[in-house]
């Protein structure tokens, strides 16, 4: 644009002087050839002035133009950056950006989570200082080399299992490899669970089994024709299968609890009298084994919704549960409370107590505990509990110390 205007000021110089030129060969008068090259002169200057204005006004009409579209392409680029962040942060895995330095560029909501950093402490830091893993340093080394995915399992203190996946940026700038961490540990925990179900079930049925593999052979070897002996066999036996069939009805129980199929009665239940019931059918029980078994009940306890008979088992579990393991001259204390719009029953004992390991899965489905609480007992009735009341909107926990006996509770929301 301004070399076209340099052109159309050279050629209007150069008609004027040829103009000029020309009236003074005609005229061969130097004032009219003066006052015709004036004259000319200002018409040249208004016709290059409004060019000018005119060139001006383009000029600033394209800068405006430029300036515009530059303004859209900076806000659609900060737009998708910020969809892209809050993309990442919604992720449930740690997302992470490492530079060619190895230092992060990035890192998402769920990586401060994980990593249990401040999200702004993250970006700028060393990689190898906040995942200081060999396996998970060999793939971030691995992808830059290579260009590939990479993977890695770890097991972090805490049992945290965790699978790291590292993969290469083509033309990412300062972001060259992108990191992405799965917690596995819930996954792994599961997995678990069903390894020791299976084996737990093979194990409870085994040893019955076992048993009246023996009193058969033994009465196929002659134990019949000793009334006595065939008789102390058969009850033997007898005692084993229906040892098979509590363990089998206890599994379905707790698999039509699980699935909600089982129909449970939705009435007031005054709480106080479940408890009531459990306890005077296990008095007997305690005055054998010389354990002191007592009720504390806070007066006018809110009724709750439920289904009574279903609740007076949770409670009957739990009190055999504690006389089971507190030795004689011990105690158990039954109590319910109302906290917080909730009725929350306490079962106390004074025995053996349950280490803190065990503590987690206390509530697994034929989870024993140690030696102490591994004797008679399918291993099914604190599962039974736990699905019970959550079935009931409840919900269940243990408090125990090893030596110094355990408080199993539950609370039950109060009815409205």
């Amino acid at each position: 644009m301004l070399d076209s205007l340099r052109v159309r000021i050279a050629t209007g110089y150069a008609l004027l002087a040829t103009v000029t030129i020309a009236v003074l060969a005609v005229t061969d008068s130097l004032a009219v050839a003066a006052i015709v090259a004036v004259a000319l002169a200002a018409l040249l200057t208004l016709a290059i002035t409004r060019t000018i204005a005119a060139s001006e006004r383009e000029v600033t009409y394209q800068a405006q133009r430029s300036t515009a579209t530059l303004e859209t392409l900076v806000a659609a680029t900060s737009q998708e950056r910020d969809r892209l962040a809050a993309a990442l942060n919604s992720s449930v895995d740690a997302v992470l950006a490492v530079d060619p330095d190895g230092r992060i560029t990035f890192a998402n909501a769920a990586a401060e989570r994980l990593l249990e950093r401040q999200h702004e402490r993250l970006a700028g830091d060393s990689f190898a200082l906040v995942m200081p893993n060999e396996q998970v340093l060999a793939a971030l080394r691995a992808s830059r080399q290579d260009g590939q995915r990479h993977a890695a399992l770890i097991e972090q203190p805490g049992r945290r299992h965790l699978q790291v996946i590292t993969t290469p940026i083509v033309s990412g700038g300062e972001w060259s490899v992108l990191v992405v961490v799965h917690d596995l540990t819930d996954v792994k925990r599961t997995e678990q669970v069903r390894r020791d179900f299976i084996a737990n079930v093979s194990h409870e049925l085994r040893t019955p089994l076992a048993s009246l593999k023996s009193v058969i052979e033994t009465l196929q070897e002659g134990a019949l024709d000793d009334k006595a002996a065939a008789r102390e066999f058969l009850a033997r036996a007898d005692a084993e299968v229906d040892r098979i069939v509590q363990i089998m009805e206890e599994l379905l129980e707790l698999s039509r609890i699980e699935s909600g199929e089982v129909p449970l009665a939705a009435e007031p239940v005054q709480i106080g009298q479940v408890l009531a019931r459990a306890v005077a059918r296990l008095r007997h029980q305690a005055q054998r084994q010389g354990i002191e078994l007592s009720l504390e009940a806070a007066p006018e306890l809110p009724p709750i919704q439920g289904d009574a008979e279903r609740l007076e088992r949770v409670a009957v579990n739990l009190i055999h549960n504690a006389l089971k393991f507190t030795p004689a001259g011990g105690a158990v204390r039954v109590q319910a409370a109302c906290q917080d719009g909730s009725v929350v029953v306490k079962v106390s004992d004074t025995g053996a107590g349950i280490a803190a390991a065990d503590l987690p899965r206390i509530f697994e489905r034929f989870y024993k505990a140690d030696r102490a609480r591994s004797g008679a007992g399918t291993g099914l009735g604190l599962a039974i509990v736990k699905h019970t009341v959550e079935a009931h909107g409840g919900a269940v926990a243990v408090e125990s110390e090893e030596g110094r006996g355990a408080t199993f509770s539950f609370s039950l929301p109060a009815r409205a």
